[in-house]
């Protein structure tokens, strides 16, 4: 079968290909991790199958991305897009199994974000000004400002893009500025350069939530406007549903974080807990290796070193994804005072007994040297009261290090009691059980 590479394919790990019929023009478009020239296809459309037999079919390679995950996602948007199953020139039979329908356009998020903020507008939508006199009351001790409580701005959702929702300091530093401009905008902008704006979804729909007004930028804005003495003025961008009723909520969580870019103007920029949260769920969504990933953290134009943190971050939250996953359910955690209150018990009970050293430590904090060094440091910095008895009370807090512990750190506990007893110290380490028993 002739090939054609119809893009610059470097080797990536996925691809995706088209088969042509050459005398009808018929077409077949699959994904593939295999070599390139040892594969077909996976389809058994007996029609497809003779073709290539008779030697009627190119084979076309038209994508290629580092991630299978992804892949199938762009496999299955792809044949969405050209109703491939009903499509009488198609060979396929489906048009994909992904659950996610689609990639998320990372650039074009980009591209409405950087409209937004140099023109405080989109596609010739104006913000609307909104007066607060007939919203907001002050509390009782006059300290800050509410909504009332029949305001239909309480009916706004708040989207949280960033790690946390509101940032305390940047708060109270916006309210002080509405507060030293005493609410005037237009003086807040010219002195300062920065246009106190907001963006809201209207009508957007929730998955297994209602339907309601999404506030996508400018949490910071709205809180500190309400909360401030003379701020009366909300300026809000709206964006109807015809608008954004076909953005993912990936897409949602990437525009409010490039309506907040790295920048010197006064707005609380993502930080790298926020751009670790939207990884992570880019990493979940698309593969541990789509190209989704590289394209968000270069367009946020975070450093190499961020990136690799980042990164670094984002593997050690799938690893414990992974651990969750894989913990049996009758696997003990000791994660509550319940559950640590035997263990608890007997480190009092032989604290109280004469020349004796007792902790409890979970297997999960330290490298086994870590343990040794402090096993070693107690008893030796504690000769003055002449300790002659160790016990160590240990807790597995997940399958991983329970695994690490017994082929790793348990011959390590056994050689410090050989080295202990050299000097007559009676050492015992106690490992606590890590799994219920099961009812008979």
């Amino acid at each position: 079968m002739k090939i054609i590479y119809d893009i610059d394919y470097k080797g990536e790990k996925a691809w995706a290909y088209e088969l042509k019929n050459t005398e009808n023009g018929k077409w077949y478009i699959g994904i593939s991790g295999q070599k390139i020239d040892e594969y077909d296809t996976s389809s058994y459309s007996v029609e497809l199958r003779s073709a290539i037999s008779k030697g009627k079919i190119e084979k076309h390679i038209i994508h290629a991305d580092e991630s299978y995950e992804a892949m199938v996602i762009w496999e299955t948007e792809k044949l969405n897009q050209l109703d491939a199953e009903n499509d009488d020139d198609s060979y396929n039979e489906n048009n994909g199994f992904a659950q996610i329908k689609k990639l998320p356009r990372v650039a074009m998020m980009k591209e409405i974000a950087d409209e937004i903020r140099k023109e405080n507008s989109y596609c010739n939508i104006e913000p609307t000004s909104i007066d607060l006199t007939e919203h907001k009351t002050y509390t009782k001790n006059n300290k800050k400002g509410e909504l009332l409580s029949t305001s239909e701005l309480r009916d706004q959702v708040a989207f949280q893009p960033r790690f946390n929702l509101i940032n305390l300091g940047h708060l109270n530093g916006l309210k002080e500025l509405i507060d030293q401009h005493r609410g005037n905008l237009n003086s807040i902008e010219s002195t300062t350069g920065q246009n106190l704006l907001g963006v809201v979804l209207l009508n957007r729909k929730r998955h297994n939530k209602p339907t309601a007004n999404v506030r996508i930028d400018g949490n910071h804005t709205f809180s500190a406007t309400v909360e401030s003495e003379y701020g009366f003025e909300l300026k809000q961008l709206y964006m109807p549903e015809s608008m954004h009723s076909d953005w993912s909520d990936i897409e949602i969580r990437l525009l409010g974080e490039f309506l907040n870019p790295l920048r010197k103007k006064k707005t609380l920029e993502t930080s790298e807990e926020d751009a670790i949260k939207t990884s992570y769920h880019l990493v979940k969504s698309f593969g541990e290796d789509s190209g989704v990933m590289k394209e968000y953290l270069n367009k946020h134009g975070w450093t190499k070193k961020a990136k690799d943190r980042i990164r670094a971050a984002v593997a050690r939250l799938r690893k414990k994804d992974k651990e969750e996953k894989e913990r049996p359910e009758n696997f003990i955690t000791y994660a509550t005072e319940e559950e640590r209150k035997p263990m608890k018990s007997m480190v009092e009970k032989w604290k109280k007994e004469p020349q004796t050293w007792s902790v409890c430590w979970s297997t999960g904090k330290n490298e086994c040297g870590d343990y040794v060094i402090k096993i070693l440091n107690n008893v030796y910095d504690h000769k003055t009261k002449n300790v002659k008895k160790v016990r160590i009370v240990l807790w597995h807090p997940s399958p991983f290090a329970q695994k690490r512990f017994d082929d790793q750190y348990d011959k390590g506990f056994k050689n410090v009691r050989r080295i202990l007893k050299e000097i007559d110290v009676d050492f015992k380490h106690i490992v606590m059980p890590h799994l219920k028993e099961e009812a008979a």
